[in-house]
């Protein structure tokens, strides 16, 4: 194939990837520093409870932020959108990098959780948009698999840098900084992928589902909540369990890798639900999950780390198909002018999920301690599971 025939090819999957690159980095930031929080701990001394307030108020700049702006990506187009979000990453990076105690870290923390509020529908839709015509499963595919992938390699990441390069609680936040850089220019040389309105509107959103994707929204949201409260346990206890209770203490990339693999497993299954009869989606994915919860809460209570690993890996991939089926579903059933608004209200489900077993084993670790937490926690996760497989069976 000669070079002229191949350069319009390769024009046509720059906005793609610039897409998927900047959605990648900006979830990646919101997860490194996860396996650094033993260290927070250890340098400032910082009570569980302390890294439940770091936690909870980067759930409080996502649903924020995906509240106040879902639906302005409809309105004035992806790319100010993504580049804004862009900027918030680079000043929650900024602001770790400068942290020398819990305000800063509290302000790093809310940035980070802003910056994915602002890609969480508007890069998701970017991502598909600007996928060359006739790849439309690319599209859907690769938006999944920056915002999982992004989400599952932070924190590996941040594990690994910490092995390598000097200065710990500063190199994570200089080398995401230096991605944040890079997306910012790719981002800055491609065409709006989306459309801009002539007379646009910006207002605040309330939780919007219009009347057409209703009936697909209550399973799909039924799902969602379930799946993502134990990504949200994972990422609250992992840290702890391996170096406290595992005796895994300065294994930062082994923490890193372990916190992460859920979300990397994610992507497994979300590829898997393109195989699946659409019917079968949502309670093929909640039934892995549930097994996978279940095995979990058993990996936790006789602490063993490979049943832990594996048990993991079997929640991802069950997260990733119920996860993947839910947001197909919505994408293709809501109306145009609403698809931004719709996604933001799915991930605003989600999220709410993913701060609950932050505030709690936060609340219950210190008198009742982690295993006993994690454990508990872990029972009512699989009931509620299995109530929610069960219900989305009833309502099909």
């Amino acid at each position: 194939m000669s070079q002229s025939s191949t350069r319009p090819m390769s024009a046509a999957w720059m906005p793609f990837a610039a897409c998927c690159f900047a959605f990648f980095v900006v979830m990646a930031g919101a997860t490194v520093p996860t396996p650094l929080y033993p260290i927070y701990s250890e340098t400032y001394g910082f009570s569980p409870l302390t890294i439940t307030a770091i936690f909870s108020i980067y759930s409080v700049g996502v649903i924020g932020t995906l509240l106040g702006t879902g639906p302005w990506s409809d309105q004035i187009g992806r790319k100010p959108i993504l580049i804004g979000g862009l900027v918030a990453a680079a000043l929650g990076s900024l602001a770790f990098l400068f942290a020398q105690g819990l305000p800063l870290l509290l302000v790093a923390r809310f940035l980070q959780g802003a910056s994915v509020g602002l890609y969480t529908a508007a890069a998701t839709l970017a991502v598909s948009e600007a996928a060359p015509n006739g790849h439309d499963r690319i599209g859907g595919i690769g938006a999944t698999a920056a915002n999982m992938g992004g989400l599952g390699m932070g924190s590996i990441l941040g594990g690994l840098i910490l092995h390598i390069l000097p200065d710990p609680l500063r190199s994570p936040y200089l080398v995401h900084l230096a991605l944040v850089a890079a997306a910012c220019v790719l981002l800055y040389a491609i065409p709006e992928p989306g459309e801009r309105k002539a007379e646009p509107k910006l207002h605040a959103q309330g939780l919007s589902v219009p009347p057409e994707v209703r009936a697909i929204f209550v399973p799909a949201a039924i799902s969602a909540f379930s799946s993502f409260m134990i990504c949200g346990f994972m990422g609250a206890i992992t840290p702890a369990f391996l170096g406290k209770v595992l005796g895994y203490e300065g294994w930062h990339l082994l923490i890193g890798t372990i916190a992460g693999l859920i979300f990397l497993a994610s992507i497994g299954g979300q590829i898997a639900e393109e195989t699946l009869p659409e019917a079968k989606v949502l309670p093929i994915g909640m039934g892995i999950l549930t097994i996978g919860i279940v095995a979990i809460t058993v990996g936790i209570a006789v602490q063993s780390l490979g049943l832990f690993v594996a048990s993991i890996a079997l929640t991802g991939i069950g997260h990733g198909i119920a996860f993947r089926g839910g947001l197909s579903a919505l994408s293709e059933q809501a109306p145009a002018e609403d698809k931004a608004a719709v996604t933001a209200t799915y991930f605003t489900v989600a999220y709410v999920a993913i701060s609950i077993p932050v505030l709690v084993v936060g609340a219950l670790q210190g008198p009742l301690g982690l295993p006993m937490t994690a454990t508990g926690y872990g029972i009512v996760s699989a009931i509620l599971s299995a109530v929610s497989f069960v219900l989305i069976l009833r309502r099909q």
